[in-house]
């Protein structure tokens, strides 16, 4: 899957969501620490499965795609533009700047 099909995803929850295009920005940012709460929640369970992870971190994509959608944010060139910060500032931090 790419960023175009995870987009289309969440393009048919919001669709399908009688509220989903209204909702706040205050209450996707509400769902997606939700959802990450229930991601931490599952690795502290004694007995977890990778499915189980898997299907918690698949929720937390889709509500950040939601969030994207909502804002007019490009998904691709905001990946892009991050990893090539975060990489200078890896490479500064433990490379002497190479």
């Amino acid at each position: 899957m790419n960023i175009k099909d995870l987009l289309a995803q969440a393009t048919e929850l919001l669709d399908l969501t009688p509220d989903g295009w209204d909702r706040s920005i205050y209450f996707d940012i509400s769902k997606l620490f939700e959802e990450g709460g229930e991601a931490a929640e599952c690795v502290n369970k004694s007995r977890f499965t990778d499915e189980d992870l898997g299907e918690e971190l698949a929720d937390i994509m889709v509500v950040v795609a939601v969030i994207a959608l909502k804002r007019g944010i490009d998904l691709d060139k905001a990946m892009v533009n991050k990893q090539v910060k975060r990489v200078r500032k890896l490479r500064k931090r433990f490379h002497g700047g190479e």
